[in-house]
């Protein structure tokens, strides 16, 4: 059996792709394939549903939002039924097949990023994390655990792929919205992740914006097209990772316009840049 990674990038509205991408990745690879997690900002949500056998409630849940706009994002899913009742009725502990699950924060108190291992941390500090994942900086307060103000991460590294670094794993899913087809890290790193980059103009041009049907929409082109991508990478199954590799290989060489993103040159950059917003925002 392989060691499967998954990285689930922040993306406000968008966030609801991963639902059909993580419905799909079931239906592949069952429950207990993914050894390692990392996630940001609304990825942090959609993981720690999928982890918790309810991913049921989460789309019933998205499929219930209605906003318009950041501040309209930030109040409605921050103060939806989700966080505050479902979540902190339920939020606990994880599963103890789950050792690994690195949701990405903006420290507020000593101003650094941290990835928190979920699963290393009090089961009763589960739901406070959870909503500081989606606690954007200057826009919504940040949420004090233990002492230590905490935000959400994505500002700074909206695509967390350095946790995964450090453990053995075979390959991993990452799931982001960006534009730019990215090379992470370098091309042996680069080599063992399953990219599914979705982007449609009509759709997530503003991502900030949408009403039910569109997140239907995006539901179930998440579930779509992430199943003709693991039809094709998963032909001889998940276990066959000489083949796994080939055929990643194969759809990055497809991809044109390629850059390399480094994860401490962008940490370093947004950093800078998301500091000098909150000292003037005086947070």
């Amino acid at each position: 059996m392989p060691n499967i990674g998954l990285v689930l990038a922040g993306g406000f509205a968008k966030g609801a792709y991963q639902i059909g991408v993580l419905k799909a990745i079931k239906e592949y690879l069952g429950d207990e394939q993914i050894k390692y997690i990392s996630a940001s900002s609304i990825g942090v949500l959609n993981a720690y549903a999928y982890v918790q056998d309810m991913m049921d409630l989460a789309e019933e849940t998205w499929r219930d939002l209605k906003f318009k706009g950041l501040r309209s994002f930030a109040s409605i899913y921050t103060n939806s039924s989700y966080i505050n009742d479902t979540i902190h009725e339920n939020a606990r502990g994880l599963s103890t097949d789950q050792r690994y699950f690195y949701a990405t924060y903006l420290n507020l108190t000593n101003r650094t990023l941290k990835y928190v291992n979920l699963c290393e941390t009090d089961p009763a500090n589960i739901k406070d994390y959870l909503k500081a994942s989606v606690s954007l900086p200057v826009l919504t307060r940040p949420v004090d655990i233990d002492g230590v103000k905490y935000a959400d991460g994505a500002v700074v590294d909206n695509i967390p792929v350095k946790p995964l670094m450090k453990h053995p794993f075979d390959y991993a899913i990452v799931v982001h919205f960006d534009q730019n087809n990215y090379i992470f890290e370098n091309r042996y790193f680069d080599g063992k992740l399953i990219k599914i980059n979705f982007l449609d103009n009509k759709i997530i041009r503003d991502s900030l914006a949408f009403d039910k049907d569109s997140i239907a929409y995006m539901i179930k082109s998440g579930f779509e097209e992430s199943m003709t991508v693991f039809d094709m990478i998963f032909k001889n199954g998940p276990d066959d990772i000489e083949t796994v590799y080939r055929r990643i290989k194969f759809l990055n060489d497809l991809r044109d316009k390629k850059s390399f993103r480094l994860t401490g040159d962008v940490v370093v950059t947004n950093m800078n840049r998301v500091l000098k917003k909150i000292v003037r925002a005086k947070i």
